[in-house]
């Protein structure tokens, strides 16, 4: 037991001295943790803004009653690599066995093989369904990897249905003093259209 007054004072200290330093690395560590988590979140949110963002979608084509475009399209803000588009169902065995007339042969042929690079905005259109052709639903996985490496995996199925169901009004087919302006509007409807 210490009885001597400086002993003690000094043996307080020390005890004292020895609590802060704890106290200072346990802040230091979690400066350090909350500081890398930080960082971490920032990488994030910075790969998260300027990776590639590979869309597949199907559209109805501009005036073309029926008929439907299988379009895939880089939609973020840099480069997509090595892209591979997988069909299902898919192929048969031997794609060169469908006739030229059927319009999936393409499909499948234009990717059959990744893609190396595909840039931003670029976009690829594939006539999925012509006129009142029969078209099931189906699926397309599209792997990629981003500018850093970091791989990414979509998947997008489709049903004609959701696309082919749809429906909207348009001047009536009357005939009259206005049929020759009602005619003007739809055909500046699908010019616009078009331009889409």
């Amino acid at each position: 037991m210490l009885t001597d007054p400086w002993l003690v004072i000094t043996a307080l200290s020390a005890a004292a001295t020895a609590v802060a330093t704890a106290a200072s690395a346990g802040a230091i560590v979690w400066a350090g943790i909350v500081a890398r988590r930080a960082l971490r979140a920032a990488q994030e949110d910075s790969r998260s803004r300027t990776r590639p963002v590979m869309v597949a979608e199907l559209r109805r084509a501009p005036l073309s009653p029926g008929t439907m475009n299988l379009v895939l399209q880089n939609l973020g803000a840099s480069v997509a690599r090595d892209v591979t588009v997988v069909l299902d169902p898919g192929p048969p065995p031997n794609v060169n066995t469908l006739p030229d007339s059927d319009i999936w042969k393409w499909i499948y042929q234009r990717y059959a093989r990744p893609i190396t690079t595909w840039a931003p905005r670029w976009r690829l259109s594939n006539v999925a369904r012509a006129g009142h052709d029969k078209l099931e639903p189906f699926v397309v996985r599209i792997s990629y990897r981003g500018p850093d490496d970091t791989p990414y995996a979509d998947r997008y199925e489709f049903n004609p249905d959701h696309v082919l169901k749809e429906t909207e009004a348009g001047p009536s087919q009357a005939v009259g003093d206005l049929d020759w302006e009602k005619r003007k509007v739809r055909a500046m409807e699908a010019i616009a259209t078009r331009l889409d």
